[in-house]
Order: structure tokens, then C-alpha cells, then sequence
């Protein structure tokens, strides 16, 4: 049976700026389930809020890991969807 869960973000949409002078950003961080678990090929959806649009869609990891670099500077969203089977 598949289920679509969102996972926990142990580091939330943290936009980091190397220089005041840049305009761009990454978003980055690990994607866990419950259990704690690294959660691989999960979609993170990145939207910037400021237009209402999708940004970028990135896959995590084996370590459930995703990076979203050269971002434009904004507000965004991070939602995460996995789906696991259940025997």
C-alpha cells in the first residue's frame, strides 16, 4: 500500500547569503520520517511566496539530503512529499 507523507525538515528553509552584495541564495537541508530516519528520493517543491511560483523542485539524497542553490532572493516555501510502502 502507498501512502504520501510530508517528512520532517530538520533544517527548515534557511535562505543564506554569502555577501551583502549577492542576489541569489541556497536553500538546503535533510528530510527525515517519524522515526528519524533519512527519507532518499523524497520531492522538495520550493516556492517563493513573494510571486506565488514554484522555484525549483529537487530530489533528496541517499542521506535524505537536498540542496537548492542560486536561488533569487525572496520568501519561500518548502513542502515535502515521499511515498512508502507499507507489506
Amino acid at each position: 500500500m502507498k501512502r504520501t507523507f510530508f517528512a520532517c525538515l530538520l533544517a527548515t528553509a534557511a535562505a543564506v547569503c554569502a555577501s551583502a552584495q549577492d542576489t541569489s541564495a541556497t536553500i538546503g537541508g535533510t528530510v527525515l520520517d517519524p522515526s528519524g530516519a533519512a527519507v532518499s528520493g523524497a520531492k522538495v517543491t520550493i516556492t517563493n511566496t513573494d510571486r506565488n511560483q514554484v522555484i525549483r523542485e529537487v530530489t533528496t539524497e541517499t542521506a535524505g539530503t537536498y540542496t537548492a542553490p542560486l536561488l533569487p532572493i525572496g520568501h519561500y516555501s518548502v513542502k515535502v512529499e515521499a511515498t512508502t510502502t507499507s507489506s
